[in-house]
């Protein structure tokens, strides 16, 4: 999913003549680091925003909404690979995104599964809260995920 959402946001870019943005490195965070090292399903984009990134990325808290300013309105499109699960206020992150997207905005998830959502998150990361579902903003109008633990979903029209 992650390679066709990248594919897709890199396109609408060239397409519109803005810069990509992707949110979360590509170099590492993978809870299968190995296997993006032989079969990589994202690029790093004009701005790669990730807090623990790699020397390419722009070191920053996704839920630090100030650090947000620095980007214009509009003037990226955005893909995102999994890091909006560390958000601490989803609908104020989400619209940062929106705000910095102009709209355009495309997410591959999260990781899913029951056995994933109940327990396994917890061996990936303590600070990790959601699983979001896909999303791609030609076509989607919520973008939605789960609670880890089964605590609950959410759902924000974008």
């Amino acid at each position: 999913m992650t390679k066709k959402m990248f594919d897709g946001a890199k396109e609408l870019a060239l397409s519109k003549g803005k810069k990509l943005m992707v949110i979360g490195d590509p170099c590492s965070g993978n809870y299968f680091r190995f296997m993006s090292r032989f079969f990589p399903n994202c690029e790093h984009g004009d701005v790669t925003v990730d807090l623990y990134g790699c020397d390419s990325c722009t070191k920053m808290d996704i839920n630090d909404i100030g650090s947000w300013n620095v980007f214009e309105d509009g003037s990226f499109v955005i893909m995102e690979t999994g890091v909006l699960g560390f958000s601490k206020d989803i609908v104020k992150v989400l619209a940062e995104i929106k705000r910095v997207s102009g709209g355009d905005f495309l997410s591959a998830g999260g990781n899913r599964g029951l056995t994933w959502e109940l327990f396994l998150y917890r061996t990936y990361s303590k600070d990790l809260v959601y699983s979001m579902s896909p999303f791609d903003s030609r076509v989607d109008e919520y973008y939605s995920g789960l609670k880890l633990g089964r605590k609950g979903s959410f759902r924000v029209k974008f």
